[in-house]
């Protein structure tokens, strides 16, 4: 049994090879998960369709563009109906916002930020700020990224 009810262990399979390099060829997927080319030609087709493969993307190295300020923005907002979605979709929308996550507790969304320094990182507090249903911020400045890793453990 899987971790999701639609996909059997071919399916995961090819999604750990596509999560690994998703520039390898089909043929070369194909030979590791022992099946015909064409069969996971019409795999990966349809995990795209349904939206299990979400896209495909460079993963680009932030401290080569100076990108390596990282924060973690604790956000308390006004509450009411549909807030989490109005407010998200506003802190989603500023430059250097990277994550935005909706919770449930203290605090209603964690945001995470990547700039050059203290200052390009006081433009995004400003920004958020700015924002009349934002009540409250705390921020942690990350010391050390320990792992950072978007893939998922299928």
């Amino acid at each position: 049994m899987t971790k999701h009810d639609k996909l059997d262990e071919m399916d995961c399979a090819i999604l750990r090879e596509l999560q690994k390099d998703c520039r390898t060829p089909l043929q070369e997927i194909a030979e590791k998960v022992d099946a015909p080319t064409s069969t996971v030609h019409y795999r990966v087709k349809r995990l795209e369709r349904e939206g299990v493969i979400d896209g495909y993307y460079a993963k680009v190295n932030p401290e080569k563009f100076g990108m390596d300020y990282i924060t973690v923005i604790k956000v308390q907002a006004s509450y009411g109906p549909g807030f989490h979605e109005r407010i998200g979709k506003k802190l989603a929308k500023v430059s250097g916002v990277w994550a935005v996550y909706f919770t449930l507790g203290e605090t209603d969304f964690f945001v995470l930020t990547r700039s050059e320094n203290r200052d390009e990182y006081m433009k995004i507090l400003d920004a958020l700020m700015a924002n009349k249903e934002i009540v409250r911020t705390s921020t942690q400045v990350v010391a050390k990224v320990i792992l950072e890793d978007p893939r998922l453990d299928i």
